[in-house]
């Protein structure tokens, strides 16, 4: 039979595998469960206004996600996403820009001319810094703590654990080092705009799931949206698809679901059991992003600062990133056990900087399972699978970076790649 593939999750690695298969030429239908393309990085409606499920930053080092978000968006990719050097502003604590030199000198240059460290509290950051980056032998089974146990108290609380909760969304005490590593390697090992900052100027879905939705309609694949997929029956030469009302038939599957709902799809597919018991261990971290609107006149003086004492880490200013004028966003990673006044308390962090005056009003989305713990030894599966017809794509398969978009992007592209190898 000709090929014609089904992608089960209209998150970023679905749509990135989808958009792959589809430019080969291959005939793709795409299922995604709710209205919304983006999964865990998606559009949301309030009262009329669209935000985010969560506020996102993107690396310089995000090559394969920028390519295709530059594909989608040729005559207009400034306005996609504004790149700013490396800076990180804690006021009135701590500071870090890192100049336009070659990494990672950048790098060691932002460290020595920091404000807010000593100067042995600079040099132990450097050399620690220099060590990470040139040391290929960090073991698999440590965590972020206690690779860092040697360092000033001070710098592992303003920017060594910081920079793990917001790279991996887990905590140091549970992070895995070698992640870690891998992570300040990519951004500051390569070329120097690696390490940049990008802020998307536009909502999530449209920054790439919709426009790669649409590409896909053009070359004559097809969208399903509201259309969950509740069961997989597999044959040696087909794939059945099974949704509410219909039943589809495909020579091969990718699923592109996130892994905790791997589980339901798999139950149904002996050859898939390997798998499901290999993310079964999987723990899972929260991201909360709490919106607050203050007078429309107000706003900060950089788009984004770092925040001390938790519960959040940064606050963005979406007036300046999205011409949501007075509103800003904030956001707190690992945010397990937020209290149900965590808002409340992420502004009280911010009145260290400025007073915005009173809120008109706020709004809490927390995304209760936003990115798998990213711990030691980890188990990552292949995009390959046991059932020679059946793929996945997502950020939890293997891969250089914790579960990010860069990883979503990556692995869509590597299964559609290891599926037409199979054609």
């Amino acid at each position: 039979m000709n090929p014609r593939v089904a992608i089960v999750g209209g998150g970023w690695a679905g749509c990135t595998t989808a958009l792959t298969l589809a430019e080969a030429g291959v005939a793709v239908t795409l299922y995604e469960a709710s209205r919304t393309l983006g999964g865990r990085a998606r559009a949301v409606e309030f009262e009329g206004r669209t935000l985010d499920n969560g506020q996102h930053i993107l690396l310089g080092a995000y090559e394969q996600t920028l390519q295709l978000i530059d594909r989608l968006h040729p005559a207009a990719s400034p306005d996609q996403l504004w790149r700013l050097p490396l800076t990180l502003d804690q006021p009135p604590d701590f500071s870090l820009a890192c100049p336009r030199l070659p990494a990672p000198l950048h790098l060691l240059a932002g460290l020595l001319g920091a404000q807010g460290l000593s100067w042995q509290e600079k040099f132990a950051a450097a050399r620690w810094a220099h060590a990470l980056l040139n040391n290929a032998g960090t073991p698999d089974q440590l965590t972020v703590s206690q690779i860092t146990r040697d360092q000033p108290e001070k710098l592992n609380r303003l920017l060594w654990h910081p920079l793990c909760v917001s790279a991996l969304n887990t905590p140091p005490e549970m992070a895995s080092a070698r992640v870690f590593r891998d992570v300040i390697r990519s951004a500051f090992g390569g070329r120097n705009h690696h390490s940049d900052l990008l802020l998307p100027r536009r909502d999530l879905t449209a920054l790439f799931p919709a426009p790669a939705a649409a590409r896909l309609s053009e070359l004559g694949g097809a969208v399903r949206l509201s259309s969950r997929v509740t069961a997989l029956e597999a044959a040696a030469d087909s794939i059945t698809l099974r949704t509410l009302d219909t039943s589809t038939c495909h020579s091969h599957v990718v699923l592109a679901v996130a892994p905790q709902h791997l589980a339901g799809l798999a139950a149904t597919v002996p050859e898939l059991e390997p798998v499901r018991l290999e993310v079964s261990s999987y723990r899972y971290q929260p991201i909360a992003t709490g919106y607050v609107q203050y007078d429309p006149a107000f706003h900060l003086e950089k788009p984004l600062f770092a925040l001390a004492g938790g519960p959040a880490q940064f606050v963005f200013d979406r007036g300046q990133i999205y011409g949501q004028a007075g509103l800003l966003a904030f956001v707190a990673s690992a945010a397990a056990n937020l209290s149900a006044d965590w808002l409340g308390q992420a502004e009280a962090q911010l009145q260290r900087i400025v007073d915005p005056g009173p809120a008109r009003w706020r709004k809490s989305i927390v995304e209760k399972q936003a990115t798998y713990a990213c711990v030691p030894n980890q188990p990552r599966p292949s995009v390959l699978t046991p059932h020679p017809r059946i793929f996945l794509a997502g950020d939890y398969t293997a891969g250089p970076y914790p579960a990010t978009l860069e990883s979503a992007t990556l692995s869509g592209v590597q299964s559609a790649r290891a599926l037409l190898e199979k054609l």
